[in-house]
């Protein structure tokens, strides 16, 4: 049985979709102490960090799956945005340009260890002034990097998109299948 560490509902149903038997716990590391602006590094550190946390925790009795995802918007990072008023910021920044949804996934087990830094890159229309409006105060932008949710709000607005939309959503399953058949 796999240990995800993370609190994420959206993760938590990509492997339930995948029939990949797990617990789901809080790996209790705190990213805010992170001094990282650049996004990849940001993504990568808070992962690791992540980690250390995980195995000293909970060892590896189970094997660990560590994720952290982030938004590139122009160089700029974009994290979960702590009020509306950040995740208007957000928003207006991506309204009809690109920007890259960065994942970083540490699998560790008794047998190997795998990290994957994947990217999942976005063209966007204009959005609708309205429907803008209508998201933030819905508050489904709660607890998403960038205040991005390309299986909601955004989906209308894509204009273009490389990479998977399972990496967009905060899980890059597709490149933690082989990993994760070998140790469920």
């Amino acid at each position: 049985m796999l240990r995800l560490c993370s609190t994420s509902i959206v993760r938590k149903q990509i492997l339930k979709a995948h029939k990949i038997p797990f617990i789901q716990c809080d790996n209790g590391f705190d990213e805010e102490q992170l001094p990282l602006d650049k996004p990849k590094n940001f993504v990568y550190q808070a992962a690791l960090g992540k980690h250390k946390s995980a195995l000293m925790l909970y060892g590896l009795e189970s094997p660990l799956l560590i994720v952290d995802s982030v938004i590139d918007c122009g160089g700029i990072l974009q994290r979960k945005a702590k009020n509306e008023a950040e995740a208007r910021e957000f928003l207006e920044a991506q309204n009809g340009k690109t920007f890259k949804i960065l994942t970083c996934a540490i699998l560790h087990c008794s047998k190997f260890f795998y990290v994957d830094l994947s990217q999942t890159c976005f063209e966007l229309f204009p959005f609708v002034p309205q429907d803008l409006e209508s998201y933030l105060k819905s508050g489904a932008w709660k607890n998403k990097a960038g205040a991005v949710m390309v299986e909601g709000f955004h989906q209308n607005y894509i204009k273009c998109q490389i990479g998977t939309t399972s990496n967009a959503m905060g899980l890059n399953i597709e490149s933690l299948l082989p990993f994760l058949r070998n140790v469920i």
